[in-house]
């Protein structure tokens, strides 16, 4: 059972990973202009991948430290907390490395996410959710006072002060692409998801059924309360999404109960899915891209990304020629995956990052 259960979180990991490639490989190549149903899924996806990326993240962590928990062994808490800080720098550095190349990144602030969870990843469960109820519920608060905008030029998509202590501070903790308030209740509320015996048919059932009843209200509830803020209030529809959206800039608290909710269902799924399955090894391929979920986040940027802007330019195809180019490298990463799992455990980010931090 437990073997199945690591399968499904990796396959939730392809997923992650193949919905953040589509995504930002639409963002980059596609001139936007396409209003069909593609741009509503496209759009409906926005921030999905990166929030089911972060919350397995909190629940590997969770799974790391099981075992330690259970027997109290304080000496192994302590060295795999010492672990998970040195890992928490490497990824830290290695987003800002690359930054130049892609802006958006995240993992520089993933690194900041797991030296705050790694402050209450003993915690008890009821302290977790706590944690996570208040930092969703600041950051609207922290709004009234700190101008969400300070620093953007929205005509060029850019951050202009990125790299003085100001603006990197605010970018990193407020108003970047994915600050570290609130995005880390993400990974906190993953760490709950990791303590859950997802084995356990009756609890992973409602787990799903509680996350897709909550996602599909908090759609319900953004669209009727933005709906009612235009008519009602007179609010500009860019305003009102804003406020009351379930898109992830800025992470209002609708978008992060949509984040969590869903992830926790996408994962549900997965590992409901790899359980049933008669034939696993037809998702091995799955299994092994997940495994390498890490790697194949940095490639798609250095590799899959950067390769395309050379050879078609920014924003300089139809949505669904991104698509299609975004679906060719997913396809590469998976036949990387499963020849490089041939000979290596590991992907060959996560060999170098425990290779530097032990």
């Amino acid at each position: 059972m437990q073997k199945n259960r690591i399968v499904g979180y990796d396959i939730a990991r392809a997923l992650a990973i193949f919905i953040m490639v589509i995504i930002n490989f639409n963002l980059v190549l596609s001139n936007l202009r396409d209003t069909g149903i593609l741009s509503h899924v496209l759009s409906f996806l926005q921030g999905k991948g990166a929030a089911l990326f972060v919350v397995l993240a909190g629940a590997g962590i969770s799974l790391m430290i099981k075992k330690s928990l259970q027997s109290n062994n304080k000496l192994d808490l302590k060295k795999k907390r010492r672990i998970l800080l040195k890992r928490a720098l490497f990824l830290f550095v290695t987003g800002l490395i690359y930054m130049p190349l892609w802006p958006a990144d995240i993992l520089h602030y993933y690194g900041f996410y797991i030296l705050i969870s790694v402050l209450v990843m003993h915690s008890k469960n009821k302290i977790i959710w706590t944690a996570v109820t208040v930092i969703i519920a600041m950051y609207p608060v922290l709004m009234l006072f700190i101008d969400y905008e300070a620093g953007w030029n929205w005509t060029l998509n850019e951050y202009t002060n990125f790299w003085s202590i100001q603006g990197f501070t605010r970018n990193l903790l407020i108003n970047g692409f994915h600050p570290v308030l609130p995005w880390v209740a993400f990974m906190i509320a993953g760490l709950w998801l990791g303590r859950q015996d997802m084995s356990n048919t009756k609890i992973r059932k409602q787990i799903l059924w509680t996350a897709m009843f909550v996602f599909m209200a908090t759609q319900l509830i953004s669209s009727s309360l933005i709906e009612m803020l235009i008519s009602i209030l007179g609010f500009s529809i860019e305003d009102a999404t804003a406020i009351l959206g379930t898109q992830p800039m800025p992470p209002m608290p609708l978008f992060m109960i949509s984040g969590i909710s869903w992830s926790f269902a996408v994962t549900a799924i997965c590992i409901w899915i790899s359980e049933k399955s008669e034939h696993k090894k037809s998702l091995d391929f799955l299994v092994k891209t997940g495994q390498l979920a890490f790697t194949h986040y940095i490639v798609h940027i250095v590799v899959g990304i950067l390769s395309a802007y050379l050879f078609f330019g920014e924003n300089n195809l139809s949505s669904i020629e991104a698509l299609l180019y975004a679906f060719l490298f997913y396809i590469l990463l998976v036949v990387f995956s499963i020849y490089w799992r041939k000979k290596f455990k590991k992907g060959p980010i996560s060999l170098l990052m425990r290779l530097i931090t032990g």
